[in-house]
């Protein structure tokens, strides 16, 4: 399964209730006529001054026609995963907002429609049907620029929803203290105790969510951060305390251990293979 998927929906015949299984999120952007949505805890109707974010699961879904009998939206699905890497790219501009109380547990947002969602929808529709990267990239940055947007206008909204999702607040507690973290040391015990969660649990969820063990993931983001500060022009001496190292020594270790050189080598190396480079082109 695509991990986003654009379908536009037309349909001539009143869909009786419907039992429907999502195996995604998905934004419905209703043009012409009348949504139902029922799930285990919580009932909406969706209008076509409305649009509306569902939540993976189970669901019941009538369709209710206009008066010209065309029943027309757009839908655009996206893992939840995607959801919550953005979130936790954002977090820093988004901790003042609180889930709203009475929106907690419903799997449902539902949005008035603006100017704004008017033109993006239409936005949606020029970017067509398509497959390969670059379509798929295209993607991506409509499913950020709408986030985006939402983020700023309703962000305790989209919160509420985030938590909705038991497994998946818990992995976004995660992601967000794991990654907002990476230079701070925390210990393990530090880190699961932020999360509301044993050690062993925390470590089980850490390996399902980035295929790694916690000291691999730190090691490697580290360097990666210290490799892109030297590619900056900023020297290891400078670099070693801003990756979380309390001295050179240990962070020049630390860096031949992932890039097989010390941070001295790779700069004299990154040199050698840009000086080759500016001697191809002359």
């Amino acid at each position: 399964m695509h991990r986003l998927h654009l379908q536009y929906y037309v349909s001539e015949r009143r869909a009786p209730r419907t039992r429907v299984f999502l195996p995604q999120n998905f934004f419905s952007f209703l043009e012409q006529g009348e949504k139902r949505v029922i799930y285990a805890n919580d009932t909406t109707t969706i209008k076509e001054n409305q649009f509306v974010l569902l939540s993976a699961g189970h669901c019941l879904m009538t369709e209710k026609l206009p008066l010209d009998n065309r029943y027309r939206s757009t839908m655009f699905f996206f893992d939840h995963a995607m959801l919550t890497t953005f979130l936790v790219r954002h977090a820093a501009n988004i901790n003042s907002a609180s889930p709203l109380t009475g929106s907690m547990g419903k799997p449902f947002l539902v949005f008035e429609k603006d100017a704004f969602i008017e033109n993006y929808i239409a936005s949606l529709k020029l970017t067509g049907a398509g497959q390969g990267p670059l379509w798929e990239r295209m993607l991506e940055l409509k499913l950020e620029e709408l986030l985006l947007y939402l983020i700023q206008k309703y962000p305790a909204e989209l919160m509420a929803f985030q938590a909705n999702h038991e497994e998946a607040a818990s992995d976004f507690q995660i992601r967000k203290a794991v990654e907002l973290n990476i230079t701070n040391n925390l210990t393990l015990e530090e880190l699961a105790f932020l999360c509301h969660t044993s050690v062993s649990t925390f470590k089980r969820r850490f390996l399902r969510l980035y295929n790694d063990t916690p000291s691999q993931y730190f090691l490697k983001q580290k360097m990666a951060l210290a490799r892109s500060l030297l590619l900056q022009h900023e020297k290891p001496g400078e670099i070693f305390y801003k990756v979380g190292y309390e001295n050179h020594s240990g962070f020049s270790q630390a860096f031949k251990q992932v890039y097989g050189m010390s941070p001295k080598e790779f700069l004299q190396q990154h040199l050698t293979d840009q000086r080759q480079l500016l001697g191809d082109q002359e």
